[in-house]
């Protein structure tokens, strides 16, 4: 079919701004979008959020923007618009500010909690957390109208090489000499039993095969770790996790294990999941490493563990109590390494983590698929 060369003209002069545009909301996500999605296994909703009868287009969003999680960026602002179209932003520093914004949000980016019943207009929420388990009792949110996504595989990385960090730092006994150096000691370990425990070949036992969990799987593989694996939903897992069991086979699973690291979420059922008879059910010399909720351990139930040379050690980015007292026998323990739940933060996980609140800011726009899609009642 031939054209008119006027109509040539203007279809190559469209097809020629269409090509050299910057990408907009409706054209797809860019390509830092595109490659975290790839690289985390972020999952999308199976349906479009538009078929949704509570979805419309947003025209107010307000953004909580606390100082450190403000993108590093000189043109946030305008970055952050241009996923959300025409809608009005409002940029607020402190929950108390939503006060004065919550009656007319279609849209609230911040933490779930602040969500109150009286945000009529609410439609989504995303989470900065990947946690939601201080939401769980929202009344607005258990309703089911308003959206509520999260941050789920976001600081994966991070805390991946974090309980990497942990694992080595028990298996090659780095714990024992830096106590050493407090003491200007030098010192070798004198016996077999304190000798240092290379992990190739080794079995870890992922509790929680989510998307940090994938993280930590894969890592502990790349060190010729043998790896298996829990998970609620499902059997599957990457070619690196050799086994993946339901939920209630963990205990089983932790006799195979050397070490043992947890990253489910907070829930009624994991809640103190491990306890007495799970420790009982670890190898004398294994290790346990928690990176996911204090609330998941029995505290006492790891401590007599320990004492008992029951298991030979223990990681803990989490406690309960959360803040650990200073008081607590737990800090004196010489087979046990603390951090104050700081597992998560990192040099790059604030870039990863704008990357999937704009992306998912421009899918909700647009009325595209979501990521991470959070179901309340569930917990996760």
């Amino acid at each position: 079919m031939h054209y008119p060369l006027f109509h040539q003209a203007v279809f190559i002069s469209i097809l020629a701004t269409c090509l050299l545009a910057p990408a907009v909301h409706g054209v797809g996500p860019d390509a830092d979008a595109t490659a975290l999605i790839e690289n985390l296994g972020l999952r999308e909703s199976a349906k479009p959020i538009k078929d949704s009868p509570h979805w419309r287009k947003p025209q107010k969003i307000v953004v909580l923007l606390p100082t450190n999680r403000t993108p590093a960026r000189a043109d946030y602002k305008a970055w952050l618009q241009q996923a959300a179209g025409d809608a009005e932003m409002i940029y607020i520093a402190t929950p108390e500010e939503l006060e004065l914004e919550k009656d007319d949000a279609d849209v609230y980016l911040g933490f779930c909690q602040h969500v109150s019943p009286d945000m009529e207009k609410l439609r989504w929420v995303q989470n900065y957390y990947v946690g939601v388990d201080r939401c769980t009792n929202n009344e607005l949110l258990l309703q089911g109208n308003v959206l509520l996504t999260n941050t789920k595989a976001i600081p994966g990385p991070g805390m991946a090489e974090h309980a990497m960090a942990m694992m080595l730092m028990l298996t090659h006994k780095m714990h024992v000499f830096y106590q050493q150096q407090q003491r200007s000691e030098w010192r070798r370990l004198p016996n077999a039993t304190e000798q240092v425990i290379e992990v190739n070949g080794k079995t870890m036992l992922v509790v929680g095969l989510g998307g940090i969990g994938q993280q930590v799987a894969k890592r502990a593989h790349g060190l010729g770790m043998r790896v298996i694996a829990t998970r609620n939903s499902s059997r599957n897992g990457p070619d690196y996790v050799e086994y993946v069991g339901l939920a209630d086979e963990m205990t089983e699973l932790a006799k195979q294990a050397d070490v043992v690291v947890n990253i489910t979420p907070l829930t009624k059922a994991t809640t103190g999941m491990f306890n007495r008879a799970f420790f009982k059910a670890m190898k004398p010399g294994a290790y346990f490493i928690n990176i996911g909720r204090g609330k998941s351990v029995v505290t006492e139930d790891l401590m007599a563990a320990l004492n008992n040379e029951e298991i030979a050690g223990a990681a803990l980015d989490v406690t309960d109590p959360e803040p650990l007292p200073a008081d607590h026998p737990l800090w004196k323990m010489p087979n046990v390494i603390i951090t104050p739940h700081n597992s998560a933060p990192s040099d790059q996980m604030m870039q990863r983590f704008w990357t999937l609140v704009r992306e998912n800011l421009r899918r909700y726009t647009a009325g595209e698929p979501m990521l991470n899609v959070v179901d309340i009642k569930r917990g996760y």
